[in-house]
């Protein structure tokens, strides 16, 4: 019995909040960890469609809204935006280029967080621009390992296809 795509990257999905949840505050540097989850999803939304990376955006602001208890509504919005910001690349940017990549980690990482903030403030603005943007770098270590993983999950694209 083959599994199909979708499920994978359900069940990478479920795995990265699991390790969020057990695992992440072992990696700690400097009071900033690695947000698995949100790694997964940037993964997930620069190589899929925009319908597609918001529903992926749902159940993982889901997962991680059940996992936390606190600020589901916080996470449902902020991570369907990340895939839905992300999602929209494929209508203008040629997604499969590893720059185009990390500078989608980077800024999508920092507008989840923004949004996180709107709807979920925090009391020290400093200290959370300071996780922010340390969270959004230290997901960079794991982001082109897991992209290329999560390539090789999904089914070749109908588009473009370059040859020599």
């Amino acid at each position: 019995m083959k599994i199909p795509a979708w499920l994978k990257l359900v069940l990478l999905l479920l795995f990265a909040t699991a390790a969020q949840a057990v695992f992440a505050h072992r990696l700690r540097l400097h009071g900033v960890q690695p947000d698995f989850n949100k790694v997964v999803l940037i993964c997930i939304a620069v190589n899929t469609s925009v319908i597609v990376a918001t529903a992926y955006g749902f159940l993982a602001g889901w997962l991680m809204g059940s996992v936390v208890g606190a600020s589901v509504g916080s996470y449902l919005v902020s991570r369907m935006t990340l895939g839905l910001s992300l999602g929209l690349l494929e209508l203008r940017v040629f997604r499969h280029n590893p720059v185009v990549l990390i500078f989608s980690a980077l800024t999508g990482s920092m507008l989840c967080e923004a949004v996180f903030f709107l709807f979920s403030p925090q009391q020290d603005v400093g200290r959370w621009v300071y996780l922010a943007m340390g969270e959004s770098l230290y997901n960079l270590v794991f982001i082109v390992p897991v992209s290329a993983w999560v390539r090789r999950i999904l089914p070749p694209s109908p588009g473009l296809s370059y040859t020599s």
